[in-house]
């Protein structure tokens, strides 16, 4: 069993749109085979906000399913097409991945 935790920094005023992509992003994984729990966690100081999704799964390899169906991976090509256009609201992001040894 693995956790796996990804945490964004963003520019304050982009937290309504992540808080929609973060719950999108945590009902897809709930519905994916080998996903045993997953939660956003949030918090804010002045300037930014900090989501931490944290998921829970049978294997790494799930999880990596996960990151590997069509449409995440079209959200980041369409993210980087539009990244001239578009400034990005992240300004740090941090995955991490534990394994559950007791």
């Amino acid at each position: 069993m693995i956790i796996q935790t990804v945490a964004f920094v963003i520019k304050k005023e982009g937290r309504e749109r992540f808080e929609g992509k973060t719950s999108k992003d945590v009902a897809s994984m709930l519905e994916f085979p080998g996903c045993l729990s997953s939660e956003c966690w949030f918090s804010e100081d002045k300037d930014t906000c900090e989501f931490m999704l944290v998921s829970k799964w049978e294997s790494k390899k799930d999880f990596q399913n996960w990151l590997k169906r069509p449409e995440h991976l079209q959200e980041h090509r369409d993210a980087h097409k539009n990244k001239e256009t578009k400034p990005s609201i992240v300004l740090e992001k941090t995955r991490k991945s534990y394994e559950v040894f007791s």
